[in-house]
């Protein structure tokens, strides 16, 4: 084991009480009554990380809520190949020498108020996409949730924040965290961040459709209409590890032709996230947990979509669409072929949009929940005048800054462009 790879750390559990505590208390403390002592090692690089494989799959099916999103695959992937710059700290909770709760985080720099970068810590890959991420995997448990939380505040040097972004609104985790929060000082923020839509696939097909209005019926058929008349409609499925490989080809060739690739949405983001998406894709195929949906217009394939599936919940991860058919609305399409089947089906109980386009998802959706943005911040100085910052700046005066620079003439508003970018290459020589 490297030096500086895992260090422990005693929890507030497991110390000696002060005079004067609660004897109860005090006997669970110190481990007499036969409680076990609690410890909390953190892992910082990815090698000491893939030590934890073998105990990961069992600590996230005890979890309450888990995702894909939280799996070892989809984590050290994105990891690996979109780490960079961030310095990982996973968390690993230890009850008598064995792993029951494990926090994976990273160490984010964020701007901040000028001169003051911000530096966050929150779950790994949480500024990734809307998957609503943990903040520890196992089962629910205060007193280890403590320890790991001691473990993060006796490193407090390294963060002025914690941030957990789409959380459920009413959370076990987050009511924990506040609580703790509070107690050592520091400021607590809870605000709306997404509505995630969802949608009851225990249902017929012509039920849910008669709950639709007139006009999104009429729209689906001409859609389809459309469609038919350039070529015959055929939607493919595609699994396993073999089928989803195809799937993922057809997949990235609409890619292409979409309006994501000139947005750089998705699998246009950037080479490392497309190597990240596939690695994890592929392992999802191998659990049977990936499927892969093509509408195909004669030959052509002209829209798809990724699922991912855990239990009886099905997710809508990407979809995209050939814009040389966008007249024919294929997206639309395919999406209400993929819940007709759903339905037909029977295999899954809800269907789970995510958060992100969601003018497009609650056109299906009956149902949506709210998560929120929650935020630990640090009782000092820096962090505090960094909080205020964010507080009144971004929501307040920067609009107005925006709306004073359109008033500025071209002449004007390409000087003050070159200073803000001389000022950052300042900067950024004085931080390399």
């Amino acid at each position: 084991m490297s030096a500086g790879r895992h260090i422990s750390a005693q929890s507030e559990a497991s110390r000696t009480p002060k005079p004067g505590a609660d004897p109860q208390r005090a006997r669970v403390a110190t481990g007499v009554n036969r409680q076990p002592d609690w410890a909390c090692r953190v892992i910082t690089d990815l090698a000491g990380w893939r030590e934890l494989e073998s105990v990961w799959d069992q600590l996230l099916a005890a979890s309450p809520d888990h995702t894909p999103w939280q799996g070892f695959a989809f984590l050290t992937s994105w990891w690996k190949h979109l780490g960079g710059g961030m310095s990982l700290r996973v968390f690993v909770v230890e009850r008598a020498g064995e792993p029951c709760l494990v926090l994976p985080m990273q160490i984010s720099r964020l701007p901040g108020a000028p001169g003051l970068s911000q530096r966050v810590i929150e779950p790994v890959s949480m500024i990734a996409d809307v998957n609503r991420p943990r903040l520890a995997l196992g089962r629910f448990d205060q007193q280890a949730y403590h320890c790991a939380f001691d473990a993060i505040w006796q490193r407090q040097s390294e963060w002025h924040a914690l941030a957990i972004d789409e959380k459920p609104w009413e959370d076990q985790e987050i009511a924990l965290l506040k609580a703790y929060a509070q107690r050592r000082g520091a400021v607590f923020r809870q605000r709306f961040a997404h509505m995630v839509p969802y949608l009851n696939l225990r249902q017929s097909w012509p039920d849910f459709l008669n709950t639709k209005s007139q006009k999104f019926r009429k729209n689906l058929k001409t859609a389809r209409k459309k469609l038919e008349q350039r070529g015959q409609v055929e939607l493919r499925h595609y699994r396993g590890l073999e089928g989803v490989q195809e799937g993922f080809a057809a997949f990235l060739h609409i890619h292409e032709r979409s309006w994501k690739k000139d947005k750089q949405i998705e699998q246009s983001k950037s080479p490392e996230y497309n190597a990240f998406f596939k690695e994890w894709l592929l392992d999802m195929a191998t659990r049977d947990q990936a499927t892969v949906l093509v509408l195909h217009c004669g030959k052509d394939p002209v829209a798809a979509t990724i699922a991912l599936t855990e239990g009886d919940v099905y997710y809508s991860a990407q979809i995209v669409h050939d814009n040389r058919y966008a007249a024919c609305s294929p997206g639309t399409l395919l999406e209400s072929l993929e819940l007709e089947h759903l339905m037909g089906e029977g295999r899954y109980a809800r269907y789970e949009f995510l958060g992100s386009f969601l003018n497009n998802k609650m056109r299906w959706a009956q149902e949506a929940t709210s998560t929120a943005l929650v935020e630990v911040i640090q009782p000092s100085l820096r962090a505090l005048a960094i909080d205020a910052y964010d507080a009144t700046f971004e929501p307040y005066i920067r609009p107005q800054v925006k709306a004073a620079f359109k008033k500025l003439s071209p002449a004007w508003q390409t000087r003050v462009r070159k200073v803000l970018k001389s000022t950052r290459r300042r900067k950024q020589r004085l931080s390399s």
